[in-house]
């Protein structure tokens, strides 16, 4: 069943399935599966506004768009910044927080 999100503040329109976002912390569960990292790995949680990053600190990150497709798909986020310094990789995963004030309509 599908639902039209309506966010008076943004004035933004989208349309998504009926499961909501998943909590940040079953994000970063999902997250460390799909990436596999073992050790040496950490991690950070940022609020900024209406978004939130996720951001993985890793030294044996290999790029695999199949798993950051099953990211983007599972939690929501998506990878929105990489960069690599002195053999650790830092990956950046953001999305939107819903808002409190957010309509829900049956389309």
């Amino acid at each position: 069943m599908l639902y039209e999100i309506y966010s008076d503040n943004r004035g933004i329109t989208s349309t998504t399935n009926q499961s909501m976002q998943l909590p940040v912390d079953e994000c970063e569960e999902w997250i460390w599966d799909t990436l596999d990292c073992t050790k040496d790995c950490g991690f950070e949680y940022i609020k900024d506004g209406n978004k939130e990053f996720l951001i993985f600190n890793t030294n044996d990150f290999f790029a695999d768009a199949k798993a950051l497709e099953k990211i983007r798909k599972t939690t929501g986020m998506e990878l929105v910044q990489m960069s690599t310094h002195n053999g650790y990789t830092q990956l950046w995963f953001g999305r939107y927080m819903l808002q409190k004030d957010i309509k829900f309509r049956k389309i």
